[in-house]
């Protein structure tokens, strides 16, 4: 089917044109003036409108165990909730148990989400026992098109710590072929030195004593050198910290070096852990006083991150519940996914071209780059998926809703004046004139072969 999506002001890695875009087969066929490609198409009118890539939130925890844990949301109801808000494509994780080879981890979680996703998605790979064992199976998934891996250098009980010796030698094996190492950063060190020095019964607001800032710092510091050392490129996942995200910004010349952070980072602080119910907002790492809250925030604005992305990680309010008492209790995440756009959006309220200019590069070009599917997705660029968003700026603010599932809203109050109006998956119209309209089937689909 032809579509033609007609009379847009059209963002696109930062840069804001204006025209139509011809859709046929699935793929951009051309943007700009595509009058005279378009006949038999169907029109979809966008004038007035803002229309951007596909959106991408690369890194979400669906349909998933976590700890003693279920998630809440699954892959129907987390993409569904992220089609909602203009995101196309999501970033999904595969964590390797010990005893388990890697090809049934691969399984288990394409399980899950083969025939039940409405977003195009994508995995990145924590191996348990890499480079040790595995690296036949770990160069097959490279040659398939995987790049990204998933580590930490916390959670020692978990099973999931890796040392900062252990990274280098990965790093090294994985540097060659151009992969990206996602990580954790908190020093598990400073960690338990903390711990150790926190006694009797704890309420969600002294939670950050357990996690201080400066275990961020310094587990940064040292990708900083294994990075520079190697040559191997690090995102730093979920920075929570501005000082943190000074020192990657500084590191950037000497280093291969990207970073995230998620929205409650920015808009969220720890007054919110001294509520009656604030074990519900406890997540790893802590939300951060409001002073670098503000900090994070304004960095933000410069361009001192090269994605958001909002570690969606949704339990049910009973689950949460769980650390009324002592936040040792309580699973960790917050839900986020269908807010990521409107957040953005936020950041610049006062100049609204600007904020959809910054989204189409920090939620849609960038991750394409750093997932290696820049050709592909994140750009209006003919020969791409036909992955677009359609907003308006509405004069009545809207409420924002983070999941799609029965757990805790992470940003009760929050209101945005950004409305979508449209959304298409690889051509697929998946919201008309801001309602649902996909009635049948799961359009999304792997990126990469298994």
């Amino acid at each position: 089917m032809k579509i033609l999506v007609r009379g847009g002001t059209l963002y696109s890695k930062g840069r804001i044109t204006s025209g139509d875009l011809l859709v046929e087969d699935g793929v951009l066929a051309a943007v700009g003036d595509c009058r005279g490609l378009a006949g038999g198409a169907a029109v979809v009118e966008a004038g007035g409108c803002h229309v951007l890539p596909g959106l991408i939130d690369l890194h979400v925890h669906i349909d998933d165990t976590i700890g003693r844990f279920r998630l809440a949301e699954t892959w129907e109801s987390g993409s569904r909730a992220a089609a909602a808000a203009g995101i196309t494509t999501l970033g999904g994780f595969i964590t390797q148990k010990p005893d388990e080879p890697l090809s049934a981890a691969v399984e288990r979680a394409e399980e899950r989400a083969n025939g039940s996703s409405f977003c195009d998605y994508l995995w990145h790979l924590t191996p348990a026992r890499f480079p040790e064992a595995d690296g036949t199976e770990i160069r097959r998934r490279l040659e398939s098109g995987w790049r990204t891996f998933k580590f930490y250098t916390t959670y020692r009980e978990s099973g999931l710590f890796a040392s900062y010796e252990r990274l280098a030698e990965i790093a090294e094996r994985l540097a060659p072929v151009d992969a990206r190492l996602l990580v954790h950063a908190e020093d598990e060190d400073i960690l338990a030195q903390a711990g150790a020095s926190v006694r009797g019964p704890l309420r969600a607001a002294d939670y950050a004593r357990l996690r201080p800032p400066e275990a961020e710092l310094r587990a940064v510091e040292r990708i900083a050198d294994i990075a520079e050392e190697t040559g191997a490129w690090f995102h730093i996942v979920h920075v929570s910290t501005p000082e943190a995200a000074e020192m990657i910004s500084g590191a950037r010349g000497r280093a291969r070096l990207t970073s995230e952070t998620a929205p409650h980072y920015l808009f969220l602080d720890d007054s919110w852990l001294g509520r009656p119910d604030g074990h519900r907002w406890l997540c790893t790492p802590p939300l951060r006083d409001a002073a670098r809250a503000g900090r994070l925030r304004e960095l933000a604005r410069t361009g001192a991150f090269d994605t958001y992305a909002t570690d969606h990680c949704a339990f049910s309010v009973a689950d949460k519940d769980r650390g009324r008492d002592d936040p040792r209790s309580a699973p960790m995440g917050l839900a986020g996914i269908g807010a990521l756009p409107r957040l953005a959006f936020a950041l610049e309220p006062e100049r609204p071209e600007r904020a959809l200019a910054e989204m189409s590069l920090r939620l849609a070009g960038n991750p394409a780059r750093l997932a290696g599917i820049e050709g592909q997705k994140g750009a209006l660029v003919p020969g791409l998926d036909a992955d677009i968003a359609v907003f308006e700026i509405a004069v009545r603010e809207e409420p924002l809703v983070s999941g799609g599932a029965g757990s805790q809203e992470t940003y009760p109050g929050f209101r945005s004046p950004l409305r979508l109006k449209h959304v298409f998956l690889r051509g697929r119209q998946l919201v008309a004139d801001g309602a649902w309209r996909e009635a049948e089937g799961f359009p999304g689909r792997c990126l990469w072969t298994s």
